[in-house]
């Protein structure tokens, strides 16, 4: 029997796609016959989730879910996005992490990590090399690119020099690193020289069951009291310095569309800045939720015509938003604002499920608001069956899993003598 150590920074009850990736995963191996051990921080995303049954401790604590060991580790929590206390986060985890694995999984033959960039996953390296154990790697965004932006300009080539050649040398020691995207692979191919074949693309997934029958548009309405006779746009999802939702606000402000509104349904350290950035803007027609169920989802996205998918300038060209493979699962046309080479511009294009825009382009972005508002309904219908034909192709949980389940295993057995 294999025993596998599954490391998730996040873990339900959180409702994030990586958490629920972790636990889709935790199933299908101990459905293989593993023996799976998960270890994960007390839950913490998003901010303002109360997570009463979960009250950090200072030691483990040790559930059985479904068949599977769920230890959550007390460790430094920083769900706000600040860079300092992410980087303390991502040491702190990596640093527990490891001495329960040297205390109580010692004999582990496979260790699969979604873990904080960039200390934590190196301190995971580091154990698993010193102990030859066989190391699985998910990259979710490629770091430190993805936060250059947010470090101070003086000293950043060095910064960024430095940072890149550990993320080099982490992704070394790695049996296998699963990235979900083409541009992501390339990265790591041809800027950190891994070979090609021990890198695999798995998409990110989200369980299709749970969209097989799509609730009512009316239901979802009067249930968060959003008017149901006006044309809706919307964005679900965490409202953090990344996507700029703040720019959504101003585009939709901007367009002076009747008989429409913008609904934003998430919560994230930037929502405040956004509810003042309406109210100054006088934008009546901008409505904000809060829903923290993640099966909750498929009830918040029948709330839109269109579903926004809004990006910073070079935020999105390592990765694919989750959002995306909820909306496309939801039939719902998308309305993208991404960079034209990011793998998420080329997925909405592709399966010829709505439009995409320059990034950071209020103005731009307000005119494709008055564009799509005037398309008729039963054209948005086709468009929205499109990108759901397309998400179940290439997005279902089905496929992802098993895909990743091998992966895992594979590193196991090939490395057993």
């Amino acid at each position: 029997m294999i025993r596998a150590a599954i490391i998730n920074a996040v873990y339900p009850p959180e409702p994030v796609v990586s958490a629920q990736m972790g636990r889709d995963l935790a199933g299908q191996l101990a459905q293989e016959g593993a023996r799976v051990t998960v270890l994960c921080p007390f839950p913490s995303r998003p901010i303002g989730a109360d997570y009463a049954g979960f009250r950090p401790s200072d030691a483990p604590r040790v559930d059985r879910e479904n068949g599977v060991e769920v230890v959550r580790l007390p460790s430094f929590r920083a769900p706000q996005s600040r860079l300092l206390a992410r980087m303390r986060e991502s040491f702190s985890f990596g640093r527990n992490v490891c001495r329960y694995l040297a205390q109580q999984l010692a004999d582990v033959d496979v260790i699969y990590a979604n873990t904080w960039p960039l200390f934590s996953q190196a301190l995971i390296a580091r154990h698993c090399t010193r102990r030859g154990i066989p190391l699985v790697f998910h990259i979710k965004d490629i770091y430190p690119e993805s936060m250059l932006g947010r470090l101070p300009g003086f000293g950043r080539k060095l910064v960024a020099w430095s940072l890149t050649a550990l993320d080099r040398w982490t992704t070394g020691r790695a049996a296998r690193v699963v990235v979900i995207s083409e541009n992501m692979r390339r990265t790591y191919v041809e800027n950190r020289g891994l070979m090609s074949g021990k890198v695999v693309t798995v998409l990110d997934w989200v369980d299709e069951h749970r969209f097989e029958r799509l609730p009512e548009r009316s239901k979802a309405c009067a249930q968060y009291g959003v008017p149901e006779d006006r044309f809706t746009f919307l964005y679900l999802g965490n409202i953090g310095p990344v996507a700029g939702v703040e720019l959504l606000i101003e585009a939709f402000h901007t367009a002076r569309l009747p008989q429409a509104q913008l609904v934003i349904a998430g919560d994230g350290s930037a929502k405040a800045a956004c509810v003042g950035r309406a109210r100054s803007l006088g934008a009546g027609e901008v409505r904000f939720i809060s829903d923290l169920e993640a099966g909750n989802v498929p009830f918040l996205q029948s709330l839109g015509h269109v579903c926004l998918l809004p990006l910073r300038k070079s935020a999105g060209m390592s990765s694919i938003p989750s959002k995306l493979m909820a909306y496309l699962l939801s039939a719902k046309p998308v309305l993208a604002t991404v960079d034209a080479e990011s793998d998420t511009a080329r997925t909405v294009l592709e399966a010829q499920c709505g439009w995409v825009g320059e990034p950071e382009d209020v103005p731009g972005l307000a005119e494709k608001m008055r564009d799509v508002a005037a398309v008729p309904a039963a054209e948005l219908d086709r468009i929205g069956q499109r990108g759901r034909s397309y998400g179940l192709a290439h997005y279902s949980k089905a496929v992802g899993v098993r895909k990743l389940a091998d992966t895992v295993l594979s590193a196991a057995t090939n490395h057993r003598p």
